[in-house]
């Protein structure tokens, strides 16, 4: 793509299939014999669902189009998207790469570079199969796995649980005329060429092959459910602990060795040892305390320290 060309979308309502991260092992992060395909990208970030349930958008553009700085590409190239969303009346926001509707994850997106184009891809999710998600994911326990359903469901939400979804051409329809406004475009629909479609599948070559991977997750031991939220389990001797982090705070824990803490215990303490040595009190020594403290910060995961534009 050369400075002059025209932006293009790519548009398409792909089979369903887990796209990892170009660094992400697919034994580390997923369930053996859960009979999906699994595609990995040469591009960064986690591992995500993709299905017909799901409307993927992808914008290439010269990199004139984007603003300079590569944090203000989501709510340029992501306009179009928020601007549908308004009109059927929905208070979305954009929170740094997602989409939010009530405090919960509607869309998220993806930024990267790719000689002198930019491009952003996201999508409209009509509906997601938490369970079914869950169930790929690796779990070290059943109670990881509860939780991670529990979670996805409390930190996601799709278009079918707002309303009726959208018939395909009505959405594209109202996408193009969104994004016309936004950006004064006219549209010209085609699709790939052959050799366009020969040129797609060069970006296999890119890709490092699964065996050649360390076997460990993105995230250790763990998972993100989105930007600051994340979960995870780890072992200390015959311990189990387990917490699930929200925007730095501890919002779920727990101990195997003491059931009776509440899961939310931590949920308004500081993060610092002492407090929650403070807090844990409650339930146990004094010396225990500090040492399920320094467990829990341990485990608990409150930044990956990612970027997922490359």
């Amino acid at each position: 793509m050369r400075p002059q060309d025209d932006p293009v979308l790519v548009w398409g309502w792909p089979e369903a299939h887990i796209c990892l991260g170009q660094h992400q092992s697919a034994m580390a992060e997923l369930e053996s014999g859960h009979g999906l395909t699994v595609v990995r990208r040469p591009l960064g970030g986690g591992g995500v669902w993709i299905d017909r349930s799901q409307a993927c958008l992808v914008l290439v553009a010269p990199r004139g189009f984007f603003p300079v700085r590569t944090a203000d590409w989501y709510g340029h190239a992501l306009a179009p998207l928020l601007d549908v969303y308004a009109d059927m009346g929905w208070p979305v926001r954009r929170v740094g790469q997602d989409v939010w509707l009530h405090q919960r994850k509607l869309a998220g997106s993806g930024a990267a570079t790719i000689g002198d184009a930019g491009l952003v891809g996201s999508s409209f999710l009509l509906d997601f199969p938490y369970d079914a998600f869950a169930a790929a994911v690796a779990a070290p326990s059943p109670g990881f796995r509860d939780w991670l359903r529990e979670a996805l469901r409390s930190q996601m939400t799709s278009w079918a649980e707002q309303g009726s979804v959208p018939d395909p051409a009505w959405l594209s329809l109202h996408f193009r005329r969104a994004a016309a406004t936004r950006f004064g475009w006219r549209w010209e629909q085609a699709l790939l060429r052959d050799d366009e479609r020969a040129a797609r599948e060069a970006w296999r070559e890119d890709v490092v092959s699964d065996e050649m991977l360390p076997v460990r997750r993105r995230v250790r031991d763990g998972i993100k459910l989105r930007a600051g939220c994340f979960l995870v389990e780890r072992q200390f001797g015959a311990d189990t602990v387990r917490v699930l982090t929200r925007d730095g705070q501890l919002e779920r824990i727990a101990v195997s060795a003491c059931p009776q803490l509440p899961e939310s215990a931590l949920a308004q303490a500081g993060v610092s040892p002492e407090a929650l040595a403070a807090t844990l009190a409650c339930w146990m020594s004094p010396d225990e305390a500090a040492r399920r403290a320094q467990q829990v910060l341990e485990t608990a995961c409150f930044n990956d320290g990612s970027d997922d534009h490359d």
